[in-house]
């Protein structure tokens, strides 16, 4: 949850984002948000199933319900996208709450959004619930864990390959919307929209000036 004024015109300091239809889409199926506070960050994607315009309309409808509901706490907002969502595909969610003054993270996740946390000598998957927001889902518990800086998350679709190497390039990289989109042509198959988020912890305010 955002307890702290959300800025809409702030731009997080060490964020990239890549996105990509499924070659021979014009549209894309997958799509990413991220809110503001002075001291917290929410980041989400968004897997409309399938693809085309419909699968689309879906991951867009989630992306615009969380703008409306940036104070929400997790569980709480995946209840409402749920029912915000009837009557479309539904979508497989993950969104990651960063707490830069307590040091640490969020997350929680329906289907198949992949969540990495790399840290020094050690990378983790953060595990999700099963089913569709927008049509059900069950075991939804959101976890905390520590994150430092230095520390990077990684968010991506299906799109991309699950076994995807980000580690080595992470580790000596500067996150930015030109690193995603490398990592993106480089891991991402050719049946599928992708989508990737990266976001590396560091010392200081989340945001910079517009």
């Amino acid at each position: 949850m955002l307890a702290d004024k959300i800025l809409p015109q702030a731009t997080p300091r060490n964020l990239g984002r890549a996105l990509r239809p499924m070659p021979g889409e014009s549209l894309s199926g997958d799509q990413h948000g991220c809110w503001c506070g002075t001291s917290r960050l929410r980041l989400a994607v968004a897997d409309g199933l399938g693809h085309g315009v419909d699968a689309h309309r879906a991951a867009s409808a989630a992306i615009h319900y969380l703008s409306l509901a940036e104070r929400q706490p997790l569980p709480q907002l995946f209840s409402g996208c749920d029912q915000a969502l009837l009557g479309t595909r539904g979508v497989a969610l993950g969104v990651v709450d960063i707490d830069a003054a307590q040091g640490h993270l969020l997350h929680a996740c329906v289907g198949n959004i992949r969540c990495l946390l790399l840290q020094p000598n050690r990378v983790q998957r953060l595990s999700g619930a099963r089913g569709i927001v927008g049509a059900g889902f069950s075991g939804l518990r959101p976890e905390v864990f520590p994150f430092a800086p230095g520390d990077w998350l990684v968010m991506f679709s299906d799109g991309i390959r699950e076994d995807a190497g980000f580690a080595d390039r992470l580790r000596s990289a500067d996150p930015s919307d030109a690193l995603a989109e490398e990592l993106l042509a480089r891991w991402a198959n050719d049946h599928d929209d992708a989508s990737l988020v990266l976001y590396r912890h560091a010392e200081g305010p989340i945001t910079e000036a517009a």
